[in-house]
């Protein structure tokens, strides 16, 4: 097989998995589990409006879009803390490797965990005295090629665990990227596949209160039923606006536009965009707007970069995510959706 059949034959197959995949279950909110893989983690991309599995790059591209990994010019190192309502934590560290020129790789964790909590039964629903806490780990792998100088693939398998009192869930996933310079001037094309995998089924048994509460019997032991993996089809572009629009480039003042359509097996389809100014490869502002979503609306942010004896790099990355009525409802600043993030390459 040639490269071009190669190359359409790769775009058919993620086309056909993103719009036939999610759609088997459009629309059915609450039907899926691993909930923490459908939070963005990438504080720059979050900033933007989540419109980023075009314009990932580096150790971020993980969180967005495994195609873009080849990006990666420098060893880095990325550390993201996101906070959550009810004390909820939520942690990421990711490290990207270039392996020459046309590859790179990238490992990954993602460890999200509640404090302890009160045990309460039917007959006891102040507490036991008892108490149990949850969480999900998220363990990840990263392959990326540049099959020529426009077009690179991606692919990264996960490790998935979640548990919640001494009940637990072991499984694995997968993620596809691609990434297209397309030759308009500095447009880019790009597509994502993300969460394919076997059903979420925890082991044991639980106490179905449901009929029981009804008909006044004692409790019944139960198997849980599985639920699929929250499955997301990413589909966007991004570009310069300078070289774009060919307005005069400044080597002070930077411009990208990014536009993302996302496309959940457990909602309807949602529309991002997002831009980021730069001065002086300093200083960046970023803002988004989110469409087609129950709360969130729109993000803001900010990063700072700085070279460090021109070898290497250090930088801060500032989001805020609105999320309507759970952001009103926040109380203090850990229940705030603010997301932090410090990088550094060598």
């Amino acid at each position: 097989m040639n490269f071009k059949n190669y190359l359409k034959h790769t775009l058919v197959i993620v086309l056909l998995l993103g719009l036939a995949l999610p759609g088997v279950a459009l629309e059915k909110v609450g039907t899926t589990s691993m909930q923490v893989l459908k939070m963005p983690m990438g504080v720059r991309g979050i900033a933007m409006g989540n419109a980023f599995v075009a314009v990932a790059e580096g150790a971020e591209a993980v969180w967005w879009n495994p195609g873009n990994l080849t990006t990666t010019k420098k060893n880095e190192v990325q550390i993201s803390q996101i906070n959550l309502p009810a004390d909820i934590q939520c942690n990421s560290v990711s490290f990207a490797k270039p392996l020459g020129s046309y590859r790179a790789m990238s490992v990954h964790l993602i460890n999200l965990f509640t404090d302890d909590m009160p045990v309460r039964t039917w007959n006891r629903p102040t507490g036991t005295g008892e108490y149990f806490n949850a969480y999900d780990l998220v363990l990840g792998a990263t392959y990326a090629e540049r099959l020529t100088d426009k077009f690179s693939l991606g692919a990264q398998l996960r490790y998935l665990r979640s548990a919640l009192e001494e009940h637990s869930y072991d499984g694995v996933s997968l993620d596809l990227g691609t990434s297209y310079q397309t030759g308009l001037r500095t447009l880019k094309l790009a597509m994502a596949i993300q969460n394919l995998g076997p059903e979420v089924k925890y082991s044991g048994e639980f106490l179905d209160y449901r009929e029981a509460a009804s008909n006044g019997e004692a409790p019944g032991s139960e198997s849980f039923e599985g639920a699929a993996l929250p499955t997301m089809f990413r589909l966007g572009v991004s570009f310069d606006v300078w070289q774009m629009l060919e307005l005069e480039e400044s080597s002070a003042h930077s411009g990208l536009f990014a536009l993302e359509m996302d496309h959940p097996n457990d909602n309807k389809e949602r529309l991002n965009i997002g831009g980021e100014y730069g001065y002086k490869r300093t200083l960046f502002l970023r803002a988004g707007g989110k469409f087609g979503y129950d709360e969130e609306s729109f993000s803001l942010g900010f990063g700072l970069l700085f070279d460090v004896m021109s070898e290497y790099a250090l930088s801060f990355d500032y989001a805020y995510s609105h999320w309507g009525r759970i952001t009103d409802a926040g109380d203090g600043f850990r229940d705030q959706p603010h997301r932090f993030a410090v990088a550094f390459a060598w």
